[in-house]
């Protein structure tokens, strides 16, 4: 199984003109702690959208690369929050296996070269 991070040397420096969002492609998929993730990017904004364990209420972080803002459930976050963001992106990327996973693109359309 591939991992996605054998694509991705650090996220912070995925390409800026993507917008799209990663997910699993099945609720039935988890990350080996059991949490769920899904990550939307739309070039330095990113939306991580998690979920700690089965039946736990979701959390959504909203960061912006530029900004260096962050929000969690729309309340303003500090450092705290933007290393946490870091910390569960990275988990993400180091476990979620490529065949596990979707990328949806807005509108239908695939991402041009």
């Amino acid at each position: 199984m591939t991992k996605i991070s054998n694509y991705i040397e650090r996220f912070e420096t995925i390409d800026e003109n993507f917008v799209g969002t990663i997910a699993f492609r099945s609720e039935e998929i988890a990350l080996p702690n059991e949490s769920k993730m899904a990550l939307g990017i739309d070039g330095s904004h990113w939306v991580l959208v998690y979920q700690k364990e089965p039946k736990a209420t979701f959390q959504v972080f909203e960061c912006d690369w530029h900004a260096k803002k962050i929000l969690v459930d729309k309340k303003a976050g500090g450092e705290k929050e933007l290393i946490l963001f870091k910390k569960l992106v990275k988990y993400f990327l180091r476990n979620a296996t490529v065949e596990d996973l979707i990328t949806i693109f807005p509108s239908n359309e695939e991402q041009k070269p």
